[in-house]
């Protein structure tokens, strides 16, 4: 936009996406340039070729930019050139032009604005900037999904593993009795939650009885 705007009166080049300047103006605007900012006038990289997606840019940037008409800004290079001789006079407004403005009615703060055109909205859907933008949030979201859905998997309720008490108090509805090779058998499994959870999960005492006497057997075995 600055070398745009250094270049007005000149033609532009569309396939090159710059302006169509002799080598005569280039060699006097970078020594201007040079001279004033103290180093390499950025302009040069525009001299071959324009910035790629120079049109998706004007669109993105055509509101925020300072021209210079209103406010200086860096790099304007014949904003302290200026003077008083090229200022122009305005002249005063008549008394019923202001009163016409004066008589103007406001625009309503509830009017809803208007909607963009069709032919900027499918210039929008063609933009790779606006296109990437949108394929971002997605990946995003996607992302905020996958983790949400992992952190309540996670959180999700585990099977009930009873304590030792409530596992004593089955075991002797069983018939167990204490000062017994298969009570010794059982107060040594009963400390893992893993036999805590299978005894818990039978639903009858003679089935909790058959599942204590098997693994007192296979208890036996090891030191057999």
């Amino acid at each position: 936009m600055e070398l745009k705007n250094e270049a007005i009166g000149l033609g532009w080049n569309d396939e090159k996406g710059t302006v169509d300047c002799s080598k005569e103006w280039w060699d006097e605007h970078l020594v201007r340039c040079q001279e004033r900012t103290k180093k390499k006038c950025n302009h040069l990289k525009f001299k071959r070729h324009g910035p790629k997606h120079l049109e998706d840019l004007h669109v993105i940037f055509q509101n925020v930019h300072v021209t210079g008409a209103s406010a200086s800004c860096a790099g304007d290079i014949f904003s302290d050139e200026s003077s008083d001789d090229n200022a122009v006079l305005l002249e005063k407004p008549e008394d019923n032009a202001e009163i016409k403005l004066s008589s103007m009615k406001k625009p309503s703060a509830s009017k809803k604005r208007k909607q963009p055109s069709n032919v900027n909205e499918e210039k929008d859907e063609k933009s790779p900037f606006l296109r990437f933008y949108k394929q971002t949030c997605q990946k995003i979201e996607s992302g905020v999904d996958k983790i949400t859905s992992s952190v309540e998997a996670s959180s999700a309720p585990t099977n009930h593993v009873p304590p030792i008490s409530e596992v004593m108090k089955m075991v002797k509805e069983c018939g167990v009795k204490e000062e017994t090779a298969l009570m010794h058998t059982t107060l040594t499994l009963m400390v893992k939650p893993d036999f805590r959870e299978i005894f818990n999960a039978l639903e009858t005492k003679e089935g909790r009885l058959d599942y204590l006497k098997r693994e007192h057997e296979r208890e036996m075995l090891k030191h057999v």
